[in-house]
């Protein structure tokens, strides 16, 4: 992934909510009961997963209906797995509601790296995980269409606990998991449908590979690689049909102008949830003056609930010290206080630092 290379989010739109919800969203897909939020009891929902046993008193949101259930008696090891909708003995209707929408602090959790830390020991104020990166079959631009993606290295198990950390982290933390598509020179084209449906048979299947996971983003058009934005529209929609509450995102090159094209058409087609501009590896990029001015320019194109600030804290050129990334997003946050968020690359460089961004980033970004 390379700011400086890649190209990814024209109206200012809404904030997506969860389905069956009237207010405003939430990092994890909860939002609002229809009806005075005030009326409400706030909960800690998570988005309700087949076969999960869940803890007496947990509280889920059931996509296929919208409606939210609360775990009233147990047998064992939990709700056994029952579906909210058929079991009532486990089960009970509830309302739920939040005080006020979390904003995404995401981080990129490279596959290339040997000895990781596993999914589930991420530092918690990471709220949003991408697995970083699904890449094309035959290379960029991809000869079918399909993706691959693989494990991470199991130095310390994150391998060989992979799908059971994911599912951990989106039942019990609450945590979004997200796949990120090429990057790393691995752009990808789709001239026509058949290429367009072999690759939403792929994501499909690293869905069913992985127990499930919450959206995917696109990093696939890079340096000469042009989107097919009409393919990549239908893709995106034809993924948020099967998957309920599937969430797009993309991290372009902030100064790219056919970049912007791409996230403009995206989100006016409903295609795209948010864009991350990603402000690191690149001349000036780490700029705090720049970044604010830049973002901007994204807020003006697609509303600043549409956009995330992509920061790279790191001792190398063209990535931010601590105080430049402290300096940055208290700009953008005055600017615009509805900023939909942040993201990190990457966790493992964070990770070695102590975790600067999670503990000094973080916190301005989720008080």
């Amino acid at each position: 992934m390379n700011a400086a290379v890649t190209a990814e989010p024209l109206l200012p739109l809404a904030a997506s909510v969860a389905p069956g919800s009237t207010g405003s969203a939430a990092i994890d897909g909860v939002g609002t009961d229809s009806g005075s939020s005030a009326a409400l009891a706030p909960c800690a929902a998570v988005t309700w997963r087949a076969g999960v046993n869940y803890p007496l008193g947990t509280v889920v949101l059931y996509t296929p209906n919208g409606l939210y259930y609360k775990v009233v008696q147990v047998a064992g090891n939990g709700s056994d797995g029952t579906t909210p909708t058929i079991s009532t003995w486990y089960w009970a209707q509830t309302t739920c509601a939040l005080p006020a929408a979390k904003k995404i602090v995401g981080g990129y959790y490279p596959n290339w790296t040997p000895s990781p830390v596993r999914i589930r020991d991420v530092n918690a104020r990471y709220n949003l995980i991408y697995l970083f990166h699904a890449v094309p079959v035959g290379g960029s631009p991809g000869t079918t269409g399909a993706v691959t993606f693989s494990a991470p290295g199991n130095g310390r198990g994150a391998a060989t606990n992979l799908k059971a950390d994911i599912q951990y982290a989106r039942s019990t933390q609450g945590r979004k998991i997200i796949l990120s598509v090429g990057g790393a020179g691995n752009g990808m084209s789709f001239p026509n449908r058949t290429k367009s449906q072999t690759f939403v048979n792929s994501i499909a299947s690293i869905y069913t590979q992985l127990g499930g996971i919450d959206g995917m983003d696109w990093n696939t058009f890079e340096a000469d690689q042009r989107p097919d934005t009409a393919e990549m529209i239908w893709i995106s929609l034809e993924l948020k049909k099967r998957y309920p509450g599937f969430i797009i995102s993309a991290p372009p090159a902030p100064w790219n102008q056919i970049d912007k094209e791409f996230c403009r058409a995206m989100v006016a087609a409903g295609a795209m949830d948010y864009a991350a501009p990603q402000y690191y590896d690149g001349p000036g990029l780490n700029d705090p003056a720049y970044v604010a001015d830049n973002v901007k320019q994204w807020v003006s194109l697609l509303g600043a609930n549409r956009v995330v600030v992509g920061f790279g804290i790191s001792n190398a050129a063209n990535y931010m010290s601590r105080d430049q990334a402290v300096s940055a997003w208290n700009q953008v946050k005055a600017n615009h206080p509805d900023i939909r968020g942040g993201f990190n690359w990457q966790i493992h460089t964070d990770e070695e630092q102590g975790w600067v961004f999670a503990n000094s980033v973080a916190p301005l970004i989720n008080p």
